[in-house]
């Protein structure tokens, strides 16, 4: 109950100084020659005439609608990167806000362990895999490749535009999830997790720390899952929240995806054992990849990319090429 009381001070002072830093700066009319703040991250949503009925075969709007979809990559990675410089008021607040965070992640992380994390241990959906093919992905891992797969298949049966468009964003958005928060900045920050068990914790294991500011303690990239330096930002909420954010942007529907979300981040909560400022980060980077692929997706729609299919047949087989421009 102590930690409990200590954790509620500890955010409601986080979320007054987190507050305060959006304020301020939404507030603030910034001097010439500075940035305005920018929209709300939650609040494009595409146009319902980029989903107009036409008159195109299946096979037809499939081929279409994966060149419009999975173009412009170049641009969206050199969105993401540059974010910071294109954005600075939003990129300044969420990192002055995660470092609130962080000052009082102790207590913040000991409730959470406490309170969420039995909640999601009682959770427990089945593998939908059990191949060790599929073992890497995890179990959220499988359900949102499913999620995308399901999705894509649908719309390609039924001639649904809207849910092909929502699964390849979608897919694009776990990529640079994964290529931003657990590759780059999980190496970049190095921070160490926090002990599974704060409140109890007795013994040190080497691999987990006790104190939030332990962080450039990573040894190298890591391609797959390890767990000493590794725990900002959370790369699963990163994925979440930016396929959370394109489906909502796309289907103009918050309830869903991000209930869905929740439940996949409160089952998992144990097992990837991380800090609450962690978690917020990985949400925010989330956000705003989601958000790239949903404007660059849009302002392609809005320009005259053309893209191409050529059937090819040969004795060994049949198939096909798609040529689209980057």
């Amino acid at each position: 109950m102590k930690d409990l009381f200590a954790a509620t001070k500890s955010l409601g002072f986080a979320g007054a100084l987190f507050g305060c830093l959006f304020a301020g700066s939404a507030s603030a009319s910034p001097a010439e020659g500075f940035p305005a703040w920018s929209d709300n991250p939650f609040a494009l949503t595409l146009s319902d005439d980029l989903f107009a009925k036409t008159d195109e075969f299946r096979f037809e709007k499939a081929t279409r609608v994966f060149s419009e979809s999975m173009s412009g990559i170049g641009d969206e990675l050199a969105d993401i990167a540059t974010f910071p410089v294109r954005d600075p008021w939003t990129f300044g607040a969420a990192a002055l806000g995660v470092g609130a965070l962080v000052l009082v992640d102790v207590p913040l992380t000991k409730a959470y362990q406490q309170t969420l994390a039995p909640i999601g241990e009682k959770i427990s959906p089945p593998r939908l895999s059990n191949s060790p093919w599929l073992n890497w992905l995890g179990l959220d891992g499988q359900y949102m490749v499913a999620t995308v797969a399901g999705t894509y298949a649908f719309g390609v049966v039924a001639n649904d535009e809207r849910a092909q468009v929502a699964a390849l964003l979608s897919g694009k958005a776990l990529t640079y999830s994964y290529l931003t928060s657990h590759i780059l900045l999980k190496a970049g920050f190095g921070r160490m997790r926090p002990e599974p068990d704060l409140a109890n914790f007795t013994v040190p294991t080497g691999d987990y720390s006790t104190s939030p500011f332990d962080f450039f303690k990573a040894n190298s990239f890591n391609l797959k899952s390890t767990t000493r330096g590794t725990a900002m930002p959370s790369f699963h909420f990163t994925a979440y929240f930016s396929m959370a954010r394109v489906y909502s942007g796309v289907y103009d529907n918050y309830l869903i995806p991000y209930g869905l979300a929740g439940a996949l981040a409160l089952q998992s909560a144990e097992d990837h054992n991380h800090w609450v400022s962690d978690m917020v980060a990985g949400a925010l980077i989330g956000t705003g990849i989601g958000n790239v692929v949903l404007r660059n997706y849009e302002e392609r729609r809005s320009g005259d990319l053309q893209g191409t299919f050529m059937p090819i047949v040969s004795s060994r087989g049949v198939g096909g090429r798609i040529d689209f421009s980057f």
